[in-house]
């Protein structure tokens, strides 16, 4: 818990220590593992709208999508990890930076404690919103327009609407917080000044909130964060 505070707190001082020691992939790696089963959870709640939308014939293929879903969505996480950490590896590679890609998963890792913070308010979101969607129910599984028809149906119900609109803006805010942390984890992971962390950790944050606000903008049907 300490040091977790020590992160949230200042950032800056806590990698500055943690750089002084050997890579310890256990504790960042059970920060995001926690993350991913938030998120995992999140996708059931979300794959049993898809098991009411097939209560049909379609059943089966409910049960395939709910499966995909949760594992999808935990191991999403994991992955968002390692190829995040790649690309803000590889681009720290512009200003020259020393340190090895160990210990930019280490201090990446302990980025995604704000992430745990935002899966649980939007569990909590989910809760609220997904009972009150109205889920459109197929009679058939064989035709792949009246499928999509039904999804569209589904994720542009107002409540799924707006549980995506909501889920989005917490998205945002959170990203913002793990990317300060990032920032100054890349700066002593990389050996890197603070500007040029900051450089290459928002290149890709922004990239990514830039496509979170033109998925609530335009429309796009999918399931929020």
């Amino acid at each position: 818990m300490q040091k977790i505070t020590d992160v949230i707190l200042n950032p800056d001082m806590f990698f500055a220590e943690k750089k002084q020691f050997a890579e310890e992939i256990k504790l960042p790696l059970i920060v995001v593992v926690v993350t991913g089963i938030i998120s995992a959870v999140t996708g059931y709640l979300m794959g049993e709208l898809t098991i009411r939308m097939f209560s049909g014939p379609g059943a089966g293929m409910g049960q395939i999508i709910i499966i995909s879903g949760v594992v999808g969505a935990f191991f999403g996480v994991l992955l968002m990890w390692v190829i995040g950490c790649a690309i803000l590896y590889l681009l720290s590679m512009a200003f020259k930076a020393n340190g090895g890609f160990k210990k930019t998963l280490e201090f990446i890792g302990w980025g995604f404690i704000p992430q745990i913070f935002s899966g649980i308010i939007g569990l909590l979101v989910a809760l609220y919103y997904l009972p009150l969607v109205q889920v459109p129910v197929l009679r058939s599984s064989q035709d792949p327009a009246l499928i999509q028809s039904a999804m569209n149906q589904l994720m542009y119900d107002p409540s799924m609407f707006q549980f995506r609109q909501v889920s989005s803006i917490i998205s945002i805010i959170f990203i913002i917080w793990s990317a300060n942390i990032w920032i100054f984890g890349m700066k002593h992971a990389r050996g890197l000044t603070t500007r040029n962390a900051a450089i290459v950790v928002l290149v890709p944050v922004i990239i990514y909130i830039v496509s979170i606000l033109y998925t609530i903008f335009s429309g796009i049907p999918t399931p929020g964060a």
